[in-house]
């Protein structure tokens, strides 16, 4: 019996969504319930940190230890990752993680953020194996459109997550709303553990497991770096150009927006929320334009996007009348276009990566973005504090300029992309 073309279309569409089992179906499962803990605290998490004292440099510092942490961390990671396989660090790492927030919750004062963030930032050891296992569950050809579904239907269900942030902090101040929203992610956190625990692992038993932890680490990285020089040298030259400006001026976003611009807490939750709504629901779309174009593509135009606004949300004026419209439109736009970044990246390390090596290269990579946003967040809190509030985001709109002509004249998607 012969198909009609709405019976066609119908099968096409279902085709589209045969990857939505297995392990895919367990991280968005996953993904579902600790996605609205981080849309809970990541508004105010800087703010908390002033609340217990901080200034603007100890923000930024805070910041670059945790960074540098991570990046050495991320290293072991990879490591773990690709010789021991994929699924024990990254549950047993995921338990540990959440109770760092209970920290942060309890915590007296700014040193004990310093203590839970130093923490959080060890346990993310198991961040290289989330990253390859998701790598190595999605297929090639559907890499855009599947990572953006595996967050776009946590995105969706967090939807009220800033909107409870800003009730918290309206109803019980900074300090005491953050501390619930806190306690929130702690419980959500160990819920999310849990569903990990159903997970399959990805990577093909090794059987040369009997050779020494220096020599067989020395062995892998090495061969993990002159993988990345011989193929995505320009790519870990983006890493550290975008990183440096965008984590450099990450911390200071919050605080810009509320103390220099005036906007105050209303304010700046205000463009959060409306940032997070915006790049969830516009996730799917950014995802599929990704596998339409190409990642090369998608990188101009979130970077290009990056620099036009970050320009315009350095230049905002306080205490005008179009102050908050003008800083929601230009905020959403930055993280819009970070988004189309993130995805293209992705996108693009799964494709030239092998399957065997992804856990070490991906964390090696990570390691040069890592210290490169620690400088730049350290720098940042010093432009801030000592020169001009509006300093980091002019650094950031230079050096997205640079990042775009490294990706319009030095990187080249991969002919055939990996399995």
């Amino acid at each position: 019996m012969e198909k009609t073309p709405k019976q066609s279309r119908v099968r096409r569409l279902l085709g589209s969504f045969s990857f939505l089992k297995g392990n895919v179906l367990i991280i968005i499962l996953s993904w579902i319930i600790w996605y609205p803990a981080l849309a809970l605290i990541g508004g105010y998490s800087q703010l908390y940190i002033r609340g217990l004292g901080a200034s603007v440099i100890i923000v930024g510092a805070i910041n670059s230890i945790s960074l540098v942490i991570l990046s050495i961390v991320r290293i072991l990671g990879g490591y773990v990752a690709d010789r021991f396989g994929r699924k024990n660090v990254l549950v047993s790492m995921s338990f540990a993680s959440a109770f760092t927030y209970l920290i942060y919750a309890l915590a007296p004062n700014w040193q004990w953020v310093l203590i839970a963030a130093t923490l959080n930032s060890i346990f993310l050891l198991y961040q290289p194996a989330l990253i390859a296992l998701r790598y190595d569950s999605v297929p090639s050809e559907k890499r855009g459109f599947g990572f953006a579904l595996t967050e776009f239907l946590p995105g969706i269900v967090s939807l009220p997550a800033p909107f409870i942030a800003i009730y918290l902090v309206l109803k019980n101040g900074t300090v005491g709303g953050m501390r619930i929203a806190y306690l929130i992610a702690f419980a959500l956190g160990i819920a999310a553990a849990v569903i990990w625990l159903f997970l399959k692992e990805t990577l093909p038993q090794r059987n040369d497991k009997k050779a020494s932890f220096y020599s067989d680490f020395k062995k892998e990285y090495s061969e993990a770096i002159r993988f990345i020089f011989k193929k995505m040298r320009s790519v870990a030259l983006l890493y550290i150009l975008f990183n440096f400006a965008y984590t450099g001026a990450g911390p200071f976003f919050s605080i810009y927006a509320k103390s220099f611009l005036n906007l105050g807490d209303f304010g700046w939750g205000v463009m959060y929320a409306v940032s997070f709504i915006l790049s969830f629901t516009l996730l799917i779309p950014i995802g599929l334009v990704t596998d339409k174009i190409g990642e090369k593509r998608m990188l101009l135009v979130g970077i290009g996007f990056l620099s036009l606004f970050s320009l315009i949300y350095a230049s905002a004026l306080s205490n005008e009348p179009l102050s908050l419209l003008i800083m929601v439109l230009a905020y959403t736009a930055i993280i819009l276009a970070y988004a189309g970044y993130a995805k293209a990246v992705a996108k693009l390390e799964a494709d030239f990566i092998p399957r065997e090596k992804r856990g070490r290269v991906t964390a090696a990579l990570s390691f040069v973005a890592l210290l490169a946003g620690a400088a730049g967040s350290a720098l940042g809190g010093l432009e801030y504090y000592l020169i001009n509030p509006r300093l980091p985001f002019v650094v950031l709109t230079v050096f997205m300029a640079l990042s775009f002509i490294v990706v319009l004249f030095r990187i080249k998607e991969p002919e055939t992309p990996e399995q």
